[in-house]
């Protein structure tokens, strides 16, 4: 079996070159390589995946991990991207460079000719991030779409993050099948499949080895409530899944940035409570900047057992953070706060701000403790 580091083609440059001299890299992994290891290993994470190098084997099986045309000049020039300075990578196995047809980016994300796929999936494929997280929205929904029981995104997502990293394992083997047939489109069964699926499997195992279980762990990067209570949007405790097209950043609401999605879209987010000790706290939300009538869901374990309350909030009206109230929790680790742009009532397309909420204890009579 090939190393990672000679698979990886050199100069992964223009994309990652906020990686300085402090970048540490593993033995036989160049430090540019394991900078855009890590933008999909924190993509995946903030989207619910914590067994990223499966995800990362996708992008070396369609590109070594090659993101601009500059890091891959054999490949076609696509559209310009603000992370290369110039063309990203397109494909060129689906006729010549002129026809403009070809997948594009890290991950070769392909509904037909470019203009298609910049429609299908948006511009910001062609950011590392961007084709990343499309990456991840197209592995859950396929997930969704083949494996019994996998109904939802937190129930696919938990799938993927279940897949044991062992070659002869038969889930791995599902798995590469699965990416075979849907990702790559070859279904039958047949060598030339089966090697495909092969390419997948290794690749994943590959980078999960060369750079060890200590780079990929992320299934406990939320540790802990943070001292302030505070639990932002876009950080550790914060999980945002969904189309990654129907989720928009804005530079306002707390700490001045702020997510939005449109109302009876696909977007949800859970904000995790690593609480220190079991008892009585209340729960805020910074709301502010919507105008949607929000329907917040505080997931928590009273004496009697999980109970999940349902709290409105109209945005349109709210300033600052808002209270949902005093609620027990049992500090059992899987208890949060959740809000799904679905659930809101009243018409789709309204604006429906995902920002910081805040976890203070509160003592028994439900007062804020000083």
């Amino acid at each position: 079996m090939r190393a990672l580091a000679a698979l990886i083609r050199i100069g992964l440059v223009a994309a990652i070159a906020a990686c300085t001299s402090s970048c540490s890299s593993a033995p036989g992994v160049p430090a540019a390589q394991r900078e855009r290891l890590a933008v999909i290993r924190d993509t995946a994470a903030g989207m619910g995946i914590t067994s990223a190098a499966l995800i990362a084997g996708i992008a070396v099986s369609e590109t070594h991990l090659a993101h601009c045309w500059s890091e891959a000049t054999y490949a076609c020039m696509g559209p310009d991207s603000p992370a290369c300075g110039g063309p990203v990578i397109a494909g060129s196995a689906d006729g010549p460079c002129a026809a403009m047809q070809g997948g594009l980016g890290l991950f070769q994300l392909d509904a037909g000719t470019w203009a298609d796929t910049l429609a299908r999936y948006g511009d910001a494929i062609l950011t590392v991030e961007g084709n990343t997280a499309q990456a991840v929205s197209f592995a859950i929904d396929q997930v969704v779409r083949d494996i019994p029981g996998a109904t939802g995104w937190i129930a696919a997502a938990d799938w993927i993050n279940g897949v044991p990293l062992a070659a002869g394992d038969p889930v791995m083997a599902q798995w590469a099948q699965l990416l075979a047939c849907r990702y790559n489109g070859c279904c039958a069964a047949s060598a030339l499949c089966a090697q495909r699926a092969a390419d997948y499997r290794d690749h994943a195992l590959e980078v999960y080895r060369e750079l060890g279980d200590a780079f990929w762990r992320t299934s406990d990067r939320c540790a802990a409530l943070p001292a302030d209570g505070v639990i932002d949007e876009r950080t550790a405790c914060y999980l945002a899944g969904g189309d990654p097209r129907s989720w928009h950043a804005e530079a306002a609401g707390h700490g001045g940035s702020r997510d939005w999605a449109p109302t009876g879209g696909p977007s949800f987010a859970r904000w995790i409570l690593r609480l220190p000790a079991a008892g009585r706290y209340r729960v805020e939300v910074y709301a502010a900047g919507g105008e949607a009538m929000a329907s917040y869901r505080v997931v928590h374990g009273g004496p009697d057992g999980a109970v999940i309350d349902a709290i409105a909030v109209d945005q349109a009206a709210a300033t600052g953070f808002v209270a949902l109230g005093d609620f027990e929790f049992a500090a059992s680790g899987d208890e949060r706060v959740e809000l799904a742009a679905a659930d809101s009532p009243g018409a789709p397309g309204q604006k429906l701000v995902f920002d910081a909420i805040r976890v203070t204890v509160s003592d028994a009579r439900g007062m804020l403790a000083p």
